[in-house]
């Protein structure tokens, strides 16, 4: 899947955008680190299934959904590690085993059309536990009802403690104001990372500055593979909808790799593009 590579003018202005080293990811570490993704993530209780182990939660400061960058500290802009944490509202497995039980996918709009281009997920149902990027499926891919993902991974990797992590929040180590939003039992944190050289390589993002490219992501839970049947970050119910992710406002802003938002270039911006691109005709004509 190759994309349209960034505009000159509009690749500078975000060059310098988290161009320094990030500490190396701590997968279970503290939520200060990590940075949390503005927007409503997510209505209480807005689960379809009756099992909040499943349910995206999320509020003011205590954030439900968290990306996390480690550039590896040189100068490609495709190497490093990408990362996401998820809050939800309960834990899964028994209660004497606390484990992810279902499966989690954050999808990636790589270019900007409403279309979901990428899915990164994390599954460990039964015996099978599988991290990685799949690619989408079929159909149009621009809502809840027309999302569809691959069957296998194009990208796999095994589930070890440097890239997968479940555990109970703690607000005096992470941050917020509370353990469990819900008043029912407390929260739990998904937390996983990849590669980010399989992210660009997959999407085709272009290796002069793939770590900065706007990317937008959906975030939904599932009980199954093949669909998104349980929860969806940052829109209330809705899992059957017709109405597009944009629509619906389950896009979350564009931002690059290491979660700093990338703001549409403004009128200003475009007219001064404009007229440089002018001049330089002008010049080359004279």
């Amino acid at each position: 899947m190759q994309f349209h590579h960034l505009g000159l003018v509009a690749a500078a202005a975000v060059a310098t955008l988290g161009s320094s080293h990030a500490a190396t990811i701590l997968v279970a570490g503290s939520s200060k680190a990590w940075t949390p993704i503005p927007g409503n993530y997510d209505y209480v209780a807005d689960h379809q299934t009756g099992q909040p182990a499943g349910d995206i939660v999320g509020t003011g400061t205590n954030y439900g959904f968290f990306t996390t960058f480690d550039n590896n500290g040189d100068a490609s802009r495709v190497d490093g590690t990408l990362g996401f944490r998820v809050r939800l509202d309960a834990a899964g497995g028994s209660s004497s085993k606390p484990a992810f039980d279902r499966v989690l996918w954050v999808g990636i709009d790589a270019n900007g059309n409403g279309s979901v281009d990428a899915f990164l997920g994390v599954s460990t149902q039964g015996n099978t536990s599988t991290l990685g990027i799949y690619a989408p499926g079929d159909l149009a891919n621009t809502s809840p009802k027309t999302t569809s993902i691959a069957a296998s991974p194009t990208y796999s990797y095994a589930i070890t403690s440097d890239n997968y992590s479940y555990r109970p929040v703690d607000s005096v180590f992470d941050g917020g104001t509370t353990n469990d939003l819900n008043a029912n039992t407390v929260d739990y944190y998904l937390s996983f990372t990849v590669p980010f050289a399989d992210v660009a390589a997959f999407l085709g993002l272009n290796p002069a500055d793939a770590d900065q490219r706007p990317l937008r992501y959906v975030l939904a839970t599932s009980t199954q593979h093949n669909s998104l049947n349980q929860d969806l970050g940052g829109i209330q119910g809705n899992i059957g909808s017709t109405s597009s992710w944009e629509e619906l406002g389950g896009f979350t802003q564009p931002m690059n790799a290491s979660g700093f938002i990338i703001p549409e270039p403004s009128t200003a911006l475009l007219v001064a593009c404009g007229f440089t691109l002018a001049v330089t005709r002008r010049r080359r004509t004279n």
